[in-house]
């Protein structure tokens, strides 16, 4: 699996940008077409991955695939990562890593027998200047392309790297179980193979940093994923050699895990906007329970969290 998310990651980051409008942008769209088909995909719509949209003069595309579930009559869940660079960057982490996490994970659910409908999402648009304005290929995708409500969406930005904190290598931070109980609860229920390690928090400590926005903002039962900002954000040495693809084949085998058992979720209406603290506070202790008792850092209540969450963002830049 590792050498298949290197040559991913390899290939989409080797023009060195895929900036909207660049040659490199255009290889993104032709090279993630060949990869959909070649995993067997089906169409989104019409008989093409491609999902075009015209917003202020500039076409983008936004790239939509779809593995068929058991009852289609179903509301879909929704997998995305954004394939856009900010700039001329070649985007390795942000967001090649990504996009190649889920090709794997297409691999292996393909035979799961799953009963929702399964979208892969790669959306154009995501990064400034058009970051959460009308040209935002996410928005674009819900409000005009999809027209719809989803069973879940699961968003990646920013996943291909070690946390850059002594110790705290292997963490994956989540965001958004407050969007539904159910998923606060699978959130404790599934652990991440050995050498990964997650925390859960509350989004509005961040705010939307990624195509989770739309999700969020239309009450959509939805998880973020991220390591977070590094050296490399936004940076020409964002390149494949900074990568850790052994932690990124660790988050493939986690998130392919969690969307077998999402896949078997219940979302009633009493689960959306109930506090996930116990779960959070759970999740905190079990990643990093030795570090906070070394501190004699409290972690018992949600001030607790919010607290420590909100320092460690404002110290650490991530």
């Amino acid at each position: 699996m590792q050498e298949q998310l290197h040559i991913d990651v390899e290939i989409l980051a080797s023009p060195g940008t895929r900036k909207v409008g660049s040659l490199g942008h255009a290889k993104a769209i032709d090279y993630l077409t060949e990869r959909m088909n070649d995993l067997g995909l089906a169409y989104y719509a019409g008989d093409s991955y491609k999902l075009k949209y015209h917003k202020n003069s500039q076409e983008y595309t936004n790239l939509a695939g779809v593995l068929p579930g058991l009852d289609r009559r179903l509301k879909p869940i929704l997998l995305v990562a954004h394939y856009d660079t900010c700039g001329d960057q070649p985007g390795a982490d942000d967001n090649a890593a990504a996009i190649a996490i889920w090709l794997s994970v297409i691999k292996a659910i393909q035979d799961s027998s799953l009963k929702h409908d399964v979208i892969f999402l790669f959306p154009d648009a995501e990064e400034p200047p058009r970051f959460l304005t009308d040209e935002m290929g996410s928005i674009n995708f819900y409000q005009d392309q999809f027209q719809g409500e989803i069973h879940a969406g699961l968003v990646l930005d920013l996943v291909g790297h070690d946390v850059p904190l002594p110790a705290m290598e292997e963490l994956l931070f989540i965001f958004g179980s407050e969007s539904h109980a159910s998923l606060a609860d699978l959130l404790t229920r599934i652990e991440p193979p050995s050498g990964l390690r997650h925390i859960a928090t509350l989004n509005r400590y961040v705010g939307d940093l990624s195509d989770h926005h739309i999700l969020r903002k239309n009450g959509q039962p939805y998880l973020f994923f991220t390591c977070g900002r590094w050296e490399h954000y936004h940076q020409p040495t964002d390149k494949p050699e900074n990568l850790n693809y052994a932690k990124m084949q660790r988050i493939s085998i986690y998130l392919t895990s969690l969307i077998l058992e999402v896949d078997g979720l219940e979302f009633g209406e009493s689960g959306f906007g109930k506090d996930p603290v116990d779960a959070e506070l759970y999740l905190i202790k079990r990643a990093i329970g030795p570090f906070l008792e070394s501190r004699d850092i409290p972690m018992d209540t949600r001030d607790d969290i919010q607290k420590f969450v909100l320092n460690w963002v404002k110290q650490h830049g991530l």
